[in-house]
């Protein structure tokens, strides 16, 4: 605590005492019966003044030691061993108030990680479930295929589609919040987590008539795989649903200094320019029609996220009405590497 925050807070006392000094003068000036030579009068006010100051400097002593006591006591989790320590009733009260608040929020915090676990729990168990009956869906539909209209099955096929993918964005989303117990730093050829994005989306290339093409060197660069590999995964399925029938689609990998950026550009409409800002917002969706699948506005929201805890680099932009590009950028940052190898 400051002096004057000190000042602050003990403002009456200070009043008091110099409406208390302001009287005695007053008092002096106005009794003319009132005899006292002028250098006692010197010595009284230099006394009063030095034995002012004498208080001044105690007090405040006094109180910023109260104050940092009290401070170090909430540091300590206000355990009530410490409680007896306070010499000042006033202080010992705050304490106790303090250390009840401590014990109901642990208590209310020990409550909801025990519901955040067992829900966490349920919902990944509903997810592996839910598995075994997509699966079996995506199978009978396979082996039905030519039982089906062309229209019909394309259909089914792309709702399947957006189950599976729905399903494995909220699994995503579990694991994100524990991204740091399970991530794996190594070097990863760009033409495997290329090929690792692309992997389910052929069906939807097919059914829009939609080119793809995969240009530049092929580079290694230093990721955790599984979660490049969704986030390449996102953006390429925001491509799909973005890029209109007959479209195209190119994946660039290209280096500069001691960055690797992967590229993923679509035709299109692209986005406008007062809404580049927002693409990777919670929720975001545009309003430009789609190419088969539907817009959550989620999956690019989850992108930067990983994006950010990976420490690469997800940008966006657009020339509306011509395409759209998203951007992932690798640099290399040997502090990650050595992290791995600890």
């Amino acid at each position: 605590m400051n002096f004057i925050e000190y000042v602050k807070e003990r403002w009456i006392t200070y009043l008091y005492i110099m409406l208390a000094f302001t009287f005695s003068l007053v008092v002096y000036l106005l009794d003319k019966s009132f005899n006292i030579s002028q250098s006692n009068a010197n010595y009284i006010m230099t006394g009063w003044g030095l034995l002012f100051m004498t208080f001044v400097a105690l007090d405040y002593g006094i109180f910023n030691s109260r104050v940092k006591r009290f401070m170090r006591y909430c540091d300590l989790k206000a355990s009530f061993e410490e409680l007896d320590d306070f010499a000042y009733p006033t202080d010992k009260i705050y304490a106790a108030l303090v250390h009840n608040l401590v014990v109901e929020y642990e208590q209310y915090k020990a409550d909801i990680d025990t519901k955040a676990t067992e829900e966490l729990e349920f919902i990944t168990k509903w997810i592996h479930d839910v598995k075994v009956p997509i699966s079996a869906a995506r199978l009978t539909l396979e082996n039905h295929e030519h039982d089906l209209s062309r229209d019909l099955y394309q259909s089914i096929d792309t709702e399947m589609f957006a189950i599976e993918e729905s399903v494995q964005r909220v699994f995503y989303e579990l694991k994100s919040n524990r991204f740091y117990d399970d991530y794996k730093i190594q070097k990863v050829s760009t033409k495997r987590l290329i090929a690792h994005a692309l992997k389910g989306y052929s069906n939807f290339f097919s059914y829009n008539k939609i080119q793809i093409s995969i240009e530049g060197e092929m580079y290694q660069v230093l990721t955790d795989e599984k979660w490049s590999g969704y986030i390449l995964s996102q953006i390429i399925s925001n491509a799909v649903k973005y890029t209109p029938y007959g479209g195209h689609i190119i994946i660039n990998a290209r280096k500069n200094d001691n960055e690797i950026t992967l590229s993923i550009k679509n035709s299109g409409k692209g986005i406008l320019g007062k809404d580049i800002g927002q693409v990777f917002n919670k929720g975001y969706t545009s309003s430009e029609n789609r190419s088969g699948m539907k817009a959550t506005g989620y999956g690019l929201y989850l992108s930067k996220k990983l994006s950010n805890m990976l420490g690469h680099r997800l940008t966006a932009e657009s020339q509306y009405g011509e395409y759209a590009i998203f951007n992932l950028t690798f640099i290399e940052n040997e502090t990650i590497h050595h992290v791995t190898k600890m």
